[in-house]
């Protein structure tokens, strides 16, 4: 992996927490939250990509990102949402250490 993937992904990452955070923290459709990245701020993400950057964003060691199930049982993302957390609101307003993996 080049020091660019890394500094991309950190970007994105960062770019999710954004989102999640101008949402006032109400939860989000994952469809919805994929189109902003896309058309609002220029990451087409995959699937892939943004369910990675999800779980890494709502990991216990980061906390800054809750996910939920729409329909239990049915793991297809379509059918989930998300929401950031008070923990990245305090990560975009500076009250935390920077983290290296997510740019802000």
């Amino acid at each position: 992996m080049a020091v660019s993937d890394d500094i991309r992904r950190e970007a994105q990452r960062g770019v999710i927490l954004l989102v999640l955070v101008h949402q006032q923290m109400n939860w989000m459709p994952y469809r919805e939250l994929k189109l902003q990245m896309a058309r609002g701020q220029g990451y087409a993400l995959t699937d892939e990509e943004l369910r990675y950057h999800l779980a890494y964003l709502s990991s216990p060691s980061r906390g800054y990102v809750e996910t939920r199930r729409l329909r239990p049982g049915v793991s297809d993302p379509e059918w989930s949402e998300a929401r950031a957390t008070a923990r990245a609101v305090d990560l975009l307003e500076g009250r935390l250490e920077p983290d290296p993996g997510v740019a802000v």
